[in-house]
C-alpha cells in the first residue's frame, strides 16, 4: 500500500508539473500582459514600463523565465500579481476558503442526489427509472448558468426565500451549492445506475433472493458492491468542483478562486493564473490518489 501511494504521489507531482508548464506556455502565447494594460491605462511613461518589466524578469528569455518560475514554486514563492503587486499566495489564501466551502457543500448535494437517482434508475420500478434517468440527463444537458439564473429568479425574485448573490451567511450558500451540486450529480447518477445494474445480475444476488431475503437486504448486497466504483467518481467530481466554480461564483457574486481566476485570465495576470493552476492540479491529483487508496 505504501509503495502504491508513493507511485500515486509521484504521478500527482507529474500532473501538477505538466499543468504548470501548459499554463506557462499558453499564457505567454497571448499578446500583451497585465503589466502593459495596467501601466498604460494609468498613463505611465514607456521608460517606466520597460524598467518595471525588466525588474520582474518579463523580458528575460522564456527558458530562463520558466526556470525561475519552477524554482519559485519549489521555494513556495508563487510571485506577485502584475495588477495589484500583492503576493499570489496571499491572494489564493484569502479566496480558497469560500471556494472550498462551496465545493464541499456542492459535493454533498451531488453525492446524495446522484446516488439516489442512480439507485432508482438501476433498481427502481419502471416509472421511477424513467424519472431518475430523465433528471440525470437534464442535469448533464442544461448549462449551469441557465439553472443558476432560473434558481435566482424563482427562489429570490419570486418567492423571496433565499438570497441570490453574495456570501455573507450560510443562507447565501444554499442556492449556489444546490445548483452546482445538481449539475455534478448527473455524472454520479449515471455511473451509479450502470454499476448497480451490473451488480444486480451477480450470482450473489440470485443466491440472496433464493434464500428468501427481504428486498431491502438484497438491495444492501447490491449497493455494497455497486457503490464501490462511485467513490472514484465522487473524488473526480471534487477535483472538478475545486477548479470549476468560475461560473457559479460569478453568477452568485461570491468571493472565491473562480472569480479570481476569471479576472486574472481576462487581464493576463500570469502569476495569479499559474498559482491557481498549481493549486488546482495538485489538489485534483491528491484527491484522486486518496480515492484510489480508499477504493
Amino acid at each position: 500500500m505504501i509503495a502504491y501511494l508513493l507511485r500515486r504521489l509521484g504521478a500527482a507531482l507529474v500532473v501538477t508539473w505538466l499543468a504548470l508548464t501548459l499554463a506557462f506556455v499558453v499564457l505567454r502565447w497571448l499578446p500583451g500582459d497585465a503589466l502593459d494594460e495596467t501601466m498604460q491605462r494609468n498613463n505611465i511613461a514607456g521608460e517606466d514600463i520597460a524598467a518595471r518589466r525588466a525588474a520582474l524578469g518579463l523580458d528575460d528569455p522564456l527558458p530562463q523565465q520558466y526556470a525561475d518560475f519552477l524554482r519559485g514554486i519549489l521555494r513556495g514563492d508563487w510571485g506577485e500579481s502584475l495588477v495589484s503587486g500583492e503576493p499570489v499566495r496571499t491572494i489564493v489564501g484569502r479566496n480558497v476558503g469560500p471556494t472550498l466551502v462551496l465545493a464541499l457543500a456542492a459535493l454533498l448535494v451531488a453525492a446524495l442526489t446522484g446516488i439516489t437517482l442512480g439507485v432508482l434508475a438501476g433498481t427502481g420500478p419502471p416509472l421511477a427509472r424513467v424519472a431518475a434517468e430523465s433528471v440525470a440527463s437534464l442535469a448533464l444537458a442544461t448549462p449551469a448558468y441557465w439553472t443558476a439564473t432560473l434558481a435566482i429568479y424563482v427562489f429570490t425574485v419570486e418567492l423571496d426565500l433565499l438570497p441570490g448573490v453574495g456570501g455573507g451567511s450560510p443562507r447565501h450558500l444554499i442556492l449556489p451549492a444546490c445548483v452546482l451540486g445538481f449539475h455534478t450529480a448527473g455524472g454520479i447518477a449515471q455511473v451509479t445506475a450502470n454499476t448497480v445494474r451490473e451488480a444486480a445480475t451477480g450470482d450473489f444476488v440470485r443466491t440472496a433472493r433464493a434464500k428468501g431475503l427481504p428486498g431491502w437486504d438484497v438491495l444492501d448486497h447490491i449497493l455494497r458492491v455497486g457503490l464501490l466504483p462511485v467513490i472514484a467518481v465522487i473524488a473526480l467530481q471534487l477535483g472538478f468542483l475545486l477548479s470549476g466554480t468560475v461560473i457559479t461564483e460569478a453568477i452568485f457574486a461570491r468571493r472565491g478562486l473562480g472569480r479570481v481566476l476569471l479576472s486574472a485570465v481576462t487581464t493576463r495576470d500570469y502569476p495569479v493564473v499559474q498559482g491557481i493552476v498549481a493549486l488546482s492540479a495538485l489538489t485534483y491529483s491528491l484527491v484522486n490518489a486518496l480515492a484510489d487508496a480508499a477504493y
